[in-house]
Formats: structure tokens, C-alpha cells, sequence
């Protein structure tokens, strides 16, 4: 049982990262070259771009919703916890320095500019995992067994696509361990 409750913990903590990197995502403004939204060559997210990531988010949510058979009894967690982990954009986004500025800041206080961006992560990551654990409560357990095996598939989603430190090619494979490819030998000269 203690066993359970650490993978479930890690796995709404992993969650939590998660909905955090998605909304830190959407919450990005666009940028030109060397503009105040980032360093030149920054690729940020178009309109369009938010649109779609919005409706595959809501196309995804929807089936989460039939595949745990919510109960009319259960609408209204459903709703607080759609709500309270669905990325809110601001109506004016954050100012962000532009490259001149930051390059004046001393090292102390870009220092203290990612501490507090990190904090500001962490808050709301930690409202997402207390908004799925209210959540998961309300579950019956059967529900908390597929609501467990979705979440797996996200988590796995994501390693698989490089979101948590592989960014694409050969990097996140296991060379050497027992099932990964070997690689292949080199062309005898």
C-alpha cells in the first residue's frame, strides 16, 4: 500500500511539472529578434498555435472525461478540477527584459529573477497537485485505476517526445542496458 501511495505521489508530483511546463508554454508571449519577449531566433507560439494547442487540450480532457464514466454526482469536481489545472493566460502578458537589460542585471540579480520565476512555478504546480488529489478523492477506485493508467500514458508521452530534458536524435535511448539497440558496428575500411 506505502508502495502505491509513493508511486501515486511521484506521478501527481510528475503531473504537476507537467501542467506547470504546458501553461508556462501558453503563457508565452511572441517575440521578434531581440525583442523584449526573448533572444533573437527564439521561436514563441503564433495565435494559431495556442488555438490548436487549446483544442487538443480540450479534445483530451473530454476524453478523460468519458473514459472515467463521470457520474452527475461528480460534474462538479470534474469542473473544479479542469478549472483550477487548465493553464490561464493573463490578459496582458508578463514583461520579460529585453537583451540589453538583462545583460546589465549583475549575476546576484538574474540569480534572484530565475528564483523568483521558480517560485512562481512551484506555486502553481502545487495548486495543480492539490487540485488532482481533491479530485482523485471524489474518484471510485475504479475510476482511480484508469485515471492512474491515463496518467501513465501522459508521463510516458512525455519522455518519449523528449519533454523532460531528451530534445529529439539518439539522446534518450539506454545504449548498453538489456533491450536497448545496440549500435551498429562501423564499415570495415
Amino acid at each position: 500500500m506505502l508502495n502505491l501511495k509513493k508511486h501515486l505521489m511521484i506521478g501527481v508530483a510528475a503531473a504537476g511539472i507537467g501542467l506547470t511546463a504546458m501553461s508556462s508554454f501558453a503563457q508565452m508571449p511572441p517575440a521578434g529578434p531581440g525583442g523584449p519577449g526573448g533572444p533573437a531566433g527564439r521561436h514563441m507560439p503564433t495565435p494559431e498555435q495556442i488555438a490548436k494547442f487549446e483544442q487538443h487540450r480540450a479534445k483530451r480532457q473530454a476524453a478523460l472525461h468519458d473514459k472515467l464514466k463521470i457520474t452527475a454526482a461528480q460534474e462538479g469536481a470534474w469542473k473544479t478540477f479542469t478549472d483550477k489545472t487548465t493553464p490561464q493566460r493573463p490578459a496582458t502578458p508578463p514583461a520579460r527584459p529585453s537583451k540589453d537589460e538583462w545583460s546589465k542585471l549583475t549575476t546576484p540579480e538574474r540569480l534572484d529573477r530565475h528564483l523568483d520565476m521558480m517560485k512562481k512555478m512551484e506555486a502553481r504546480m502545487t495548486d495543480r497537485i492539490a487540485a488532482t488529489k481533491e479530485f482523485y478523492a471524489v474518484l471510485s477506485p475504479e475510476q482511480q485505476k484508469v485515471f492512474d493508467q491515463e496518467f501513465r500514458k501522459m508521463e510516458e508521452r512525455r519522455f518519449k517526445h523528449g519533454r523532460f530534458g531528451d530534445h529529439g536524435g539518439d539522446h534518450g535511448r539506454d545504449h548498453g542496458k538489456p533491450g536497448a539497440p545496440a549500435a551498429a558496428p562501423a564499415p570495415a575500411k
